[in-house]
């Protein structure tokens, strides 16, 4: 944003301040000034009168002028279409040095001689293109004088980075406020003085609000009798300093309070509103032309200012063009409203619009300030546009405007910037910035904060103000003393960062996605009934909050394999949130989501079997159990996005922890992708607490030799192994463990039938095992998966 030292002059003393100085203070306090542009006075460019104009006999678009000085006359050449006799314009003289760099010299132009040049407002710096030349509207006493001072042209120019959280410093006055906090500088304030007339407005007009929530204040006045013409040349001035071009008297005082104070204002053509003022959110499929000459669709959730009839204006964005200011306009509706934040950033958005006004109400104006602002617009339409201002603020029953206030405790903030500041200074600090303070104790504050800083909320926003003001480059360095802390890390955070660093160590790379994604895409995979919903989603791809972890991986992957890297193993741990009720909070949960494709592995001549991604994948899941002494079972899952035949639930001490498989070939048609996506999901705060109740106990080991056995039986396919197996580590205290190492389908032993084939380990503790021991005990091994399983030995 543009600021210019001849307005900032208006609201305090800047003429004292050395603008480099300013620069370096306004850069470390938080507003960085990108460009310093200092504008001197420009010499031998004065008032000239345009006595006659005649075509160039040898270029179509060239006119011969003679220019009188009020001293002598000079032949000009000028190229503008615009250029006219009894104009008064700005004229360069020969030896003059323009703000663009050029100098003016005696030149021959297709033949003709030319003694100087007819300015536009771009020659003179004063905008980046001009379509003519500038045409002033001033006596003939001036003829001769230096235009420097007339049109502004010595100034100082700061060209200030304002981040979002700054709002307030989106003007004129909030940049001149900052200034005088840094400096402890007096603030002056304007004063006016508005007449109404005796015609009450309310017999015009009313304002009905229908959407309170998007719209809490809108105000609006009346205005009559206005004359559109030029607007004073100090106003163009400023306006054109900030990089506005003038336009209307009527138009320019809008922009003017926009800028100098931030208060976003639209003036309606009042004879093309039929009825009242509406402000309501669009009805669907309505449509607007906005002055840039677009049509517009509106959303249903767009707010709009209406009035009987039809859409008039884009609520804080942009009015329409049949209700606009134009030449014939003779009576004013003057509107000044605060509009919140997240209704008009989204609307900007969806309709790809961004305009002075929107930029600041998406960021938030001030609240308190909009009854002023609306009066003070007023007094310059009856100042400058000759209007009768009619008795009455048009208003909605808006809510009483509070400041919000702030605990602090002096001793945490010095101790959060490592500063040892008085209680003295940082009151005067927050003061300067025109914050109240009410003090509690020596220690213990109470801050009422200015309308003004929609930024600050908490006590660490006091204390960066704190410290922005007292000055950065004032806090020493110095070392923090830390106390060396023999306590463990919580077991929570101990698992998670294990946990992180064997799956890296693994092959795995963690992901860090959004939280909120796109509800069609989640509703692949969960109900949209459990979704939390964004008031005020970044798009509409991500307007939802996660119920699942691995839908980010899915959308990693599928990204991946579309660039043609289809190898990707990933892993994310992170928060999840399911919906509890509509007045509630929802649930925060943290899972652990990893996900393979079936091209995990790399190619490579030493790996020619091709590794099931299946089973891969589920040895890593049994790997993260294992490491904390947790035996996880793999049961039948129902799960509609996976397949069928390659799935499981993820059961820990009889609850489910997670599930993993193959995602289902329809999904993976709806993705259109070559290549099958493997997921699993674990419900990581469930297996945390299953560790921390499992409780690891010391087992003997044998000195004595251990005895090996294989048995193979059939059973039926839908027998669970690990059935089996936990039957079978039962049977006796002999049995050290028990491996599946080989699986058989085939005719030989039935459609429907599967051949397991177990290693079972025998020890004791207490002496070397016989093989008559061991014998009877697989005999009563094979009678007990018999009776539980219907076994067969094979």
């Amino acid at each position: 944003m543009k600021v210019s030292y001849s307005w900032l002059s208006d609201f305090i003393d800047i003429k004292s301040i050395d603008p480099k100085d300013l620069v370096d203070k306004l850069t470390m306090s938080g507003l960085e000034v990108e460009e310093l542009i200092i504008k001197e006075k420009v010499e031998n460019v004065v008032f000239g009168k345009v006595l006659e104009k005649v075509k160039h006999p040898d270029a179509d678009k060239l006119s011969i002028c003679k220019v009188y000085d009020g001293l002598e006359t000079y032949q000009v050449i000028c190229g503008a279409a615009n250029v006219e006799a009894g104009q008064i314009v700005p004229f360069a003289k020969i030896g003059a040095k323009l703000p663009i760099g050029l100098k003016i010299k005696k030149a021959k132009i297709r033949g003709v001689e030319s003694y100087g040049m007819i300015c536009s407002a771009a020659e003179l710096g004063l905008e980046e293109k001009s379509d003519g030349i500038m045409v002033l509207n001033v006596s003939e006493d001036k003829l001769g004088e230096n235009v420097s001072d007339y049109l502004g042209l010595e100034d100082v120019i700061l060209d200030i980075s304002i981040t979002p959280n700054r709002a307030d410093c989106l003007s004129i006055y909030g940049v001149a406020r900052e200034i005088s906090a840094l400096y402890n500088l007096p603030l002056k304030n304007k004063t006016y003085n508005l007449t109404e007339v005796e015609e009450n407005a309310a017999e015009y007009k009313k304002v009905e609000v229908k959407d309170k929530d998007k719209c809490p204040i809108y105000l609006g006045r009346i205005i009559k009798d206005v004359r559109i013409k030029e607007s004073p040349i100090w106003m163009q001035n400023r306006l054109r300093s900030v990089g506005v071009r003038p336009i209307n008297n009527v138009v320019d005082i809008t922009n003017y309070v926009l800028f100098e104070y931030g208060q976003p204002l639209h003036t309606f053509d009042m004879s093309k509103l039929q009825g009242n003022v509406i402000i309501r959110t669009a009805k669907p499929g309505e449509k607007i032309i906005t002055l840039d000459g677009k049509e517009r669709e509106l959303k249903d959730y767009m707010l709009v200012i209406a009035d009987e009839e039809k859409v008039v204006a884009v609520a804080g964005i942009m009015g329409g063009e049949h209700s606009g200011i134009c030449d014939e306009t003779k009576d004013v509706f003057l509107e000044c409203a605060y509009f919140k934040p997240e209704s008009i950033r989204v609307t900007a958005r969806r309709l790809g619009m961004q305009t002075d006004s929107s930029y600041r109400f998406e960021r938030g104006i001030d609240k308190g300030n909009v009854f002023n602002m609306v009066d003070y617009a007023a007094f310059l339409l009856q100042e400058y546009a000759d209007g009768k201002v009619l008795k009455g603020v048009l208003s909605n029953d808006y809510d009483e405007v509070k400041p919000v206030k702030v605990s602090f405790n002096l001793s945490k903030v010095n101790k959060l910037l490592g500063t040892d500041i008085k209680a003295e200074e940082a009151k005067n600090i927050l003061e300067r910035l025109q914050f109240k303070v009410h003090s509690q104790n020596d220690n213990d504050y109470e801050v009422e904060v200015p309308t003004h800083r929609v930024d600050v909320e908490r006590w660490v926003d006091i204390a960066e103000e704190i410290a922005r003001i007292y000055g950065y480059e004032k806090i020493e360095t110095t070392i923090p003393e830390i106390k060396a802390d023999s306590r463990q890390a919580p077991l929570f955070l101990k698992v998670q960062r294990e946990v992180r660093e064997s799956l890296k160590t693994l092959g795995f790379y963690e992901a860090i996605n959004f939280s909120f994604m796109n509800d069609d895409f989640l509703a692949k995979f969960d109900d949209k009934e459990k979704f939390v919903y964004l008031k005020n989603p970044l798009s509409e791809d991500m307007n939802a909050l996660r119920t699942y972890v691995f839908p980010g991986l899915v959308a990693n992957t599928v990204g991946n394999i579309r660039q043609g890297f289809g190898q990707g193993r990933f892993f994310e741990l992170a928060n999840v949130f399911v919906k509890t009720s509509e007045d509630k909070l929802p649930e925060q949960k943290l899972h652990l989501a990893l996900s393979i494709t079936d091209e995990f592995w790399p190619l490579s001549w030493s790996a020619k079997d091709k590794i099931e991604p299946f089973y891969y994948l589920k040895g890593i899941v049994e790997n993260i159990f294992l490491n904390y002494k947790l035996k996880p079972r793999f049961e039948k899952c129902d799960k509609v996005f996976l397949h069928p035949g390659k799935s499981a639930y993820l059961v820990c001490d009889g609850e489910t922890v997670g599930f993993m498989g193959e995602l289902h070939p329809d999904i993976i048609e709806y993705l259109d992708i070559d290549k099958n996506i493997f997921i699993a999901e674990i419900f990581f705060e469930k297996v945390v607490k299953l560790i921390e109740s499992n409780k690891i106990q010391y087992k003997k080991f044998s000195v004595f030799p251990s005895v090996t056995k294989d048995l193979s039986v059939v059973v039926g396919k839908n027998v669970y192994v690990d059935d089996m197996i936990e039957s079978i580590e039962k049977m006796s205290n002999l049995i050290d463990s028990v491996v599946l190492y080989d699986v058989y389908q085939g005719d030989k032993i039935g459609v429907d039938k599967i051949s397991l084939t177990f290693r079972i380990y025998f020890s004791s503790i207490e002496r070397t095992l016989t093989d008559e021991e061991t014998n009877n005990l697989l005999e009563k091994i094979i009678d007990d998966l018999k009776e539980k399983f219907g076994a067969e030995l094979r």
